[in-house]
């Protein structure tokens, strides 16, 4: 299969050009590397250069609010992985993990979010790496392995990057065969929770026109987080493997560049954490313990009939195990970051870091907590130029297999726990021309993208009690495949004023293939039923399981949509650059796998954004400081929002679901300041401001839903916009030294995110208003500021490096995603964001 893919790849990406750029070489000029790139001003900042236009440009000219890292800054920032960008931009919010796997990231840009741990939805914000689109944020949190560099381009990117970018772009690069010269480097890394990490890599130049490079690394830790239910920890890596492998021929008789790249990926931990950070004291989780710890304790007798219903009474001793802790009100299991001071006497533990959560399901694949997570990528890119036109093909083939588990509550009970394994693989091509004619730049092209997978999810609810409902076994096949053509044009109309318009059309077309069976554990002689179509709530017709239930809901679904931009720009002076831009984009629509209870659909639209922005950028001082500002403002229709929920079936189980819906009308507005200076020769201070005011339109959210066995209307648009924080800002420092044996570099860097909700909910029902407000204000993660510290000292010769490293050296609480089932399983959790780390490395090039 591999071998296949590679040849599919190797042919789509030269067949499209090869031929034409044979018959061309004689008007050919030198083939230029596109990489991004650093070149080091005199005295001062060095220019940037980046690819945000799919083009290289400085950045200070690019009519783009756009933050550029290159390999050096990456390493200073310790940026590691994707999640760590969200320190070094404006209005940047990652979420991860959560009911995810650890490798998923939730990415929003000036509010703009949506992302679900499914196969069905996308995300607001697209991840590129060498230029191929990253279909699933289930595997977007993507190590950085010999990076060349991440661009964070904010605003809706719809007419060069595609579907899909209505919040923004990640923008990716990795480092390139260099052909004269070998060179490499090997990292040994040691820090505390026994992290241990080997990195290498090699450059090796074949011929004048041929070369390769490898890199490679290997991961592991223990845990972050003890988890006093199991005695172990939560949040360690058992293993991360990563190579990467890359191809460049560069011939000196063909204008043309080929880059061919793999990647492979092996990934393994020991589960996501789990904060409680509020417990319902009416909600089931909570009444059930109660009568478990009262019949351990002998406050019950085993004898005493509960009732589960008007007719239906069991004994108490049926419950025994439905709490597995120690004697003590639930509350005991209460993050210390939420407790009140009167829950603070009963709490188990002071420490922010532990987590209680434990599932004893009897199925091992849940119980044995960890994530799971094995991917590998084929990349080919092929430049020709040709007189004034450069032709670009762009191929690339991802495969992913990720199985999570995790217990919803946190509470060492037996409310909730499940497992869901998601598995995919996509391939892409796009074929770009570019050129110049007089005063007329042009960059035009098409793109097909196919994606297929499978995603199945096997829960548990009240498993360890009479109330018991088997869970859901739900699981779909799915096929998405994307057509789209662009055009953008810029154009001079004087050396200072620059004209750009720009427009793409996409078609869509989603199929899914719903085959999901309740309950996922039958009682003895229950039927298995299917979820969906025409046989929902009938038996399944073979009286298996998903996948081979027999079940089938078929559905498909085709959306067409434009994405456009138009804009003007002026360089007021040399080192003055002014823009003014508006933009349109959309984010595809779907179906959802999972069950939908009624009111609700089990599809939603495609969400569109349009912008107005406007932007100064400027150097000054000799170019010893430099500051760029944007403004926008953004207004969206069918906004995506994931829900997550219980309810009740017709067979009166409670059951457990997610899915997405479409949320009426938002707006967004704010600004983002960026700006870095030199006050002296190996001194840089740098910092980001940003402010967001997001809200929904008054009016536009008008809600159906179920109350006491009627429909009632419920107006949910004075809701907070999700994972929009107010105010992100970061600030760093670095200084160099320069000495006789080497070279001396203390870095340090602060980074501030405001107070975000990642769940809230407008209720139609005034018996559940009290609740819902503590679900929604449990649901809010409030604001935190990070510290960052790093001191390397590199030898001239031989050419080592000596690091020493903190992160969150301030050990601040942080966390970053929430689950929400207060009002429906019983409590809301919050998931810990990693605590003080230190540690060392050392680094050896050649």
């Amino acid at each position: 299969m591999r071998n296949s893919a590679y040849n599919r790849i190797l042919l789509a990406t030269v067949a499209p050009v090869v031929a034409f750029a044979m018959t061309s070489a004689a008007h050919a000029q030198t083939a230029q590397d596109g990489a991004q790139q650093a070149e080091e001003s005199t005295g001062g900042l060095a220019d940037i250069v980046v690819t945000a236009r799919r083009t290289s440009e400085n950045i200070q000219t690019v009519p783009v609010a756009v933050t550029a890292l290159n390999a050096e800054t990456l390493q200073e920032r310790q940026v590691l992985q994707v999640t760590d960008l969200a320190r070094t931009a404006p209005s940047l919010s990652i979420g991860t993990g959560g009911t995810g796997p650890a490798t998923i990231v939730y990415l929003a840009i000036r509010g703009q979010a949506q992302n679900s741990p499914n196969s069905y939805s996308d995300a607001a914000v697209g991840i590129y790496i060498d230029g191929v689109y990253v279909a699933r944020p289930i595997v977007g949190n993507l190590g950085f392995l010999d990076a060349s560099g991440a661009e964070v381009l904010r605003g809706p990117q719809g007419t060069l990057f595609g579907r899909n970018t209505t919040g923004g772009a990640l923008n990716l690069t990795t480092m390139q065969p260099q052909l004269d010269i070998t060179e490499g480097y090997l990292k040994v890394g040691f820090g505390n929770y026994s992290q241990k990490v080997t990195e290498g890599v090699l450059n090796l130049p074949l011929t004048d026109e041929l070369g390769v490079r490898v890199a490679g690394r290997y991961n592991d830790r223990d845990g972050y987080y003890p988890n006093l239910s199991t005695g172990e920890a939560n949040g360690g890596i058992k293993g991360e493997y990563y190579a990467r492998g890359s191809l460049k021929w560069a011939p000196s008789s063909v204008p043309l560049t080929l880059n061919l790249s793999g990647d492979y990926m092996n990934y393994r931990d020991t589960g996501n954490p789990v904060a409680v950070a509020a417990i319902n004291p009416a909600g089931p989780n909570a009444s059930f313990y109660g009568i478990s710890q009262g019949v351990r304790s002998g406050a019950i007798p085993g004898s005493t009939p509960i009732p589960l219903s008007a007719t239906v009474s069991v004994p108490a001793s049926t419950f025994a195990r439905f709490s597995q802790g120690p004697i003590g009100p639930i509350t005991q299991y209460l993050n210390p970051e939420f407790a009140t001071d009167a829950q603070r006497a009963t709490l188990l533990s002071r420490d922010w870091r532990v987590n209680y959560g434990a599932p004893f399901t009897g199925d091992p694949a849940i119980d044995d907590s960890g994530t799971f997570n094995e991917a590998y990528s084929l990349t080919g890119n092929l430049s020709v130029d040709v007189g004034d036109v450069t032709i670009k093909s762009i191929t690339g083939y991802r495969n992913s297999n990720t199985t999570s588990n995790l217990d919803l509550l946190g509470t060492n009970t037996g409310a909730g726990a499940f497992i869901s394994t998601y598995k995919q693989h996509q391939f892409s091509e796009e074929l770009q021309v570019s050129g110049n004619v007089g005063k007329l730049q042009y960059i035009f092209g098409g793109i097909y993208f196919r994606e297929a997978g499978t995603e199945q999810s096997r829960s548990q609810i009240f498993y360890a009690s009479p109330a018991a409902s088997g869970g859901d076994n739900t699981f779909g096949s799915f096929v998405s495949t994307s057509k789209g053509l662009f055009a953008q044009l810029y154009y001079n109309v004087s050396d200072a004023v620059r004209l750009t318009g720009g427009l793409r059309y996409t078609w869509d077309t989603r199929e899914i293939d719903r085959q999901g069976t309740a309950p996922n554990v039958p009682r003895p002689g229950q039927a298995i039923t299917c979820q969906a179509g025409v046989n929902q709530g009938k038996p399944a017709p073979t009286g298996l399981q998903a996948p081979n239930s027999g079940c089938h809901d078929v559905g498909t679904a085709k959306f067409s949509y434009p994405a456009w931009t138009a804009g003007v720009d002026v360089k007021l002076t040399p080192d003055v650059f002014l823009y003014l831009k508006t933009s349109g984009a959309s984010n595809s629509g779907g179906f959802n796998a999972r069950p939908v209870p009624p009111p609700n659909s089990s599809s939603f639209k495609p969400e569109d954004v349009r912008d107005v922005e406007g932007g100064i950028k400027g150097q000054f001082f000799n170019n010893r400081v430099r500051t760029n500002l944007a403004v926008f403002h953004a207004w969206q229709s069918n906004v995506q929002r994931i829900i997550n929920t219980t309810f009740v079936d017709g067979a009166g189980a409670t059951r457990l679901t997610q899915f997405v819906t479409n949320a009426g009308k938002a707006k967004t507005y704010g600004f983002e300041f960026e700006g870095t200076v030199v006050p002296v020769d190996g001194l840089e201070i740098g910092g980001s401001v940003a402010y967001l005011n997001a809200s929904y339109v008054k009016g536009s959210r008008i809600e159906s839903q179920l109350v006491g066995g009627k429909i009632v209307q419920v107006d949910r648009s004075g809701e907070p916009i999700t994972q929009a924080p107010k105010w992100t800002a970061n600030a760093s420092i670095t200084q160099t030294f320069e000495m006789e044996t080497g070279k001396l570099v203390l870095h340090g860097d602060y980074s501030y995110i405001g107070s975000r909700y990642f769940d809230f909910f407008t209720t139609g029902d005034p018996a559940q208003e009290a609740a819902v407000a503590i679900a929604n204000e449990a649901s809010r993660v409030r604001a935190y500021g990070l510290i960052n510290l790093q001191a390397s000292y590199t030898f001239n010769d031989p050419a080592i490096e000596v690091a020493l490293w903190g992160r969150n050296v301030g050990n601040k609480a942080n966390f970053t995603n929430v689950f929400n089932s207060y009002t429906g399983l019983g409590a809301t959790v919050q998931f810990q964001g990693a605590p003080r780390t230190y540690g060392a490395t050392v680094k050896y090039s050649f």
